[in-house]
């Protein structure tokens, strides 16, 4: 565990860096445009990050799932294959959503605020080097780089876009539009493409991730796909789930009860920061081991990670539980009525980590399918019902229906990882050891101690004598 423990603190950290610059990208920026560019630039971006999970058709996925093995094995020409032919499918996909976003800009081009001028046809570039980044970041993930992994896209994007455009505040002396927002974003994608790709030359041993040879090499894209669609729902589902109780609240309450909602989803999303920063460097690890029939070491390596992450999370939910007025201040006074939903939601995510990594740990077993049917089950009646609580009791419906659904969909998986491989993802197998553990030196303890007592009375019994 301990080097695994390590790349989870480092990807913590990295998480915790991506969040604060998350937070002074939307400030500096809203201090320094006008309203309406703003809007439509944190809405195009928006729109950029979903066209490029959908573009990637679940190849990044696919490709840490696959690289572990073969990198164990030293088998460098095969993963070179392998990232080239999933390349091949990330293009021809980000062509496809590129061109369908295209029509639809133009058919909403004068009727939507965001399509409103041709300039902020911009946007429509970011989706093939957004996918290239999340590409390269799974290939670092699966080469145990954890710099490759998180900082490029979560941390670097934005901190360079800042800096470039604070460059060009001061020689335009002008306001920035979203349209020059989104030509330096891309612009700072493509830097970063290049830095990503001489990093994972080193992490190759020298050779490049990609070959021209097999990236041009035949291909039967429609076996390749079929076999990707389980990740690219998984992958595009999951990038949904963390909004739409958000949507629901601000649709059938009021926008300002979905601004308070918002405040404390976001919080208690912090939480849940634990546990994926550990399923980063846990999935090649637990392909890797599936592999080689290791399962019992997935059990204890899985089950100790979660019982970590519950104990973290059951720590920082205590701090909320005494400050969390404070914290939801920090989005103003009013803030603090969310105070009761900021508990529900985080108690949620106490019960996420207890029950482990869920969808990393099937999808890298090769129970993506089973994945994509829980979570869109589990989505599709979370929502329905969410909607009927809604109306019905308003935020709290909500809150509620999202924590009994998050929570069903991750002991649905949970069930599932057992049943089939009988592999205990959860906490509960590292919790029976350390009381086995408990029981077996308590028992140790007090023979050792009636031995003692036994050995005093005999040296009574000789000494009367």
């Amino acid at each position: 565990m301990g080097p695994i423990v390590g790349q989870s603190v480092l990807a913590f950290l990295y998480r915790c860096i991506g969040a604060v610059v998350t937070f002074l990208f939307g400030v500096i920026l809203a201090r320094t445009m006008a309203v309406d560019e703003y809007g439509v630039l944190m809405s195009s971006m928006a729109l950029a990050f979903i066209a490029g999970t959908v573009a990637l058709i679940g190849q990044q996925t696919q490709l840490l799932r696959e690289m572990p093995k073969l990198m164990a094995q030293g088998n460098h020409a095969a993963i070179r294959n392998i990232a080239s032919q999933r390349l091949k499918l990330v293009c021809l996909g980000s062509i496809t959503v590129t061109f369908v976003a295209a029509v639809a800009f133009i058919i909403g081009h004068g009727r939507i605020a965001i399509f409103g001028r041709w300039e902020y046809v911009t946007w429509l570039l970011l989706i093939f080097p957004l996918a290239m980044v999340d590409m390269q970041s799974a290939a670092g993930r699966a080469l145990g780089s954890m710099h490759l992994t998180i900082a490029p896209k979560d941390v670097l994007w934005r901190l360079l876009i800042l800096v470039l455009g604070a460059a060009y505040l001061l020689t335009s002396r002008r306001q920035l539009g979203a349209s020059d927002v989104l030509l330096i974003a891309i612009v700072v994608l493509v830097v970063l493409i290049i830095a990503q790709q001489a990093c994972l030359r080193r992490l190759m041993g020298g050779g490049p991730l990609f070959s021209l040879s097999a990236f041009l090499s035949k291909l039967s894209p429609g076996l390749a796909l079929r076999a990707a669609v389980p990740f690219w729902a998984t992958s595009v589902a999951s990038v949904l789930f963390l909004t739409m109780d958000i949507v629901v609240v601000s649709t059938l309450v009021d926008p300002e009860a979905g601004a308070y909602y918002y405040a404390a989803n976001r919080i208690a999303l912090l939480l849940d920061f634990f546990m994926a920063a550990f399923s980063i460097p846990a999935a090649p690890y637990i392909a890797q081991c599936y592999d080689a029939g290791h399962r019992n070491q997935i059990t204890r390596f899985a089950s100790s990670g979660a019982l970590l992450a519950f104990i973290a999370v059951f720590a920082a939910l205590a701090v909320l539980v005494v400050a969390g007025r404070l914290v939801l201040t920090a989005f103003g006074n009013a803030f603090v009525h969310s105070y009761g939903v900021m508990l529900l939601l985080s108690s949620g995510s106490l019960g996420s980590a207890y029950l482990g990594v869920g969808t990393p740990a099937l999808d890298m077993t090769g129970h993506q399918s089973a994945a994509m049917r829980i979570m869109a089950v589990t989505s599709f009646t979370g929502v329905i019902v969410m909607v009927g609580a809604t109306l019905a009791f308003g935020v709290w419906g909500a809150a509620v229906t999202a924590t009994i659904s998050s929570l069903a969909m991750k002991a649905a998986m949970a069930v599932h990882m057992y049943r089939a491989e009988g592999i205990d993802i959860t906490a509960s197998s590292k919790i029976r050891e350390l009381l086995a553990r408990f029981r077996v030196a308590l028992h140790a303890r007090k023979s050792q101690t009636r031995g003692s007592v036994g050995s005093d009375q005999e040296c009574c019994v000789n000494r009367q004598n």
